[in-house]
């Protein structure tokens, strides 16, 4: 009985940690994903992956970037822009170990 508590308790550890907003995921893939209604979002990327694109969020490489995991989650399926207040960096949220930035879904 308690193999059987064990494995459900991996299971849904496992299932916790593939979540695109986890710190497992942002750990393991370089990036983490928030959606608060589905049109906004937040995603944040490790520090590490920043540096490939220059270390600047406002980059066409860094914006290509988002557009493919925001696809690859099935969001945004017309593109995404970013807020205004990204370009002058007043809602860009860093950490020791990574960067949020927020968009929006094309319309």
């Amino acid at each position: 009985m308690a193999t059987r508590t064990t494995v459900i308790l991996a299971l849904a550890l496992l299932a916790l940690s593939c979540a695109t907003s986890s710190n497992w995921h942002l750990m393991d893939s370089g990036y983490a994903i928030d959606t608060e209604n589905g049109n906004d979002f937040a995603i944040e990327v490790h520090h590490n992956q920043l540096k490939q694109f220059g270390g600047d969020v406002n980059s066409p490489a860094f914006h290509r970037y988002v557009a493919e995991r925001l696809k690859i989650h099935d969001l945004c399926p017309k593109g995404w822009t970013v807020l205004p207040c990204i370009e002058d960096g007043s809602c860009v949220q860093q950490t020791n170990r990574s960067v949020t930035v927020f968009g929006r879904c094309a319309p």
